[in-house]
């Protein structure tokens, strides 16, 4: 989970990188828009300077509508660049969303792993309990047979010992 959080924040940074590269580009370009206007303006008022003397209003009127045109761009601009980063914020939002959704589900996961390793450890000793009871009666079986075997061997030894006597007491008679 830890790999998975380190690499949701490095493609994070990377897209935080991503977004300022392009934000910069896109003032760039603009600023270099700018200045290329600019410079075009510029021109076009020396030109401008030489026929306003000819031209009069109808000169004036021009610079107007260039600056209306130039000021309608840069609207235009201001709003693309806008446009683009509620987009990208929105992405991000979206993102994140992902990201808690899928940390959610890992949690599940793992809560579930837990749950069956909590039921598998309860039936490893319900089976070691069960062997343990097994390996209880079958000693318990071994000591009664040994048990009734010591009996049997205890009687016929005794019987062998009567008869040993009597041959003995026979045989002192005997003699």
């Amino acid at each position: 989970m830890e790999l998975a959080l380190e690499k949701a924040k490095e493609e994070q940074e990377e897209w935080e990188q991503q977004m300022e590269l392009a934000m910069e580009k896109a003032r760039d370009e603009q600023e270099e828009r700018d200045q290329q206007a600019e410079l075009e303006l510029e021109k076009w008022k020396d030109e401008q300077e030489e026929l306003s003397e000819q031209m009069g209003l109808a000169m004036e009127l021009a610079i107007e509508k260039a600056r209306d045109e130039q000021e309608e761009r840069g609207k235009q601009m201001e709003l693309a660049l806008e446009l683009a980063m509620e987009k990208a914020r929105d992405e991000q939002e979206e993102w994140g969303k992902q990201m808690e959704l899928a940390l959610e589900k890992w949690k599940d996961e793992q809560e579930e792993r837990d749950q069956q390793a909590e039921l598998a450890l309860e039936k490893w000793k319900d089976e070691q309990e069960e062997r343990d009871q097994q390996a209880e009666l079958a000693l318990e079986k071994w000591k009664d047979e040994q048990e009734e075997l010591s009996e049997q061997m205890g009687l016929s030894l005794e019987l062998e010992m009567e008869n040993a006597r009597e041959e003995q007491e026979e045989w002192e008679q005997q003699m």
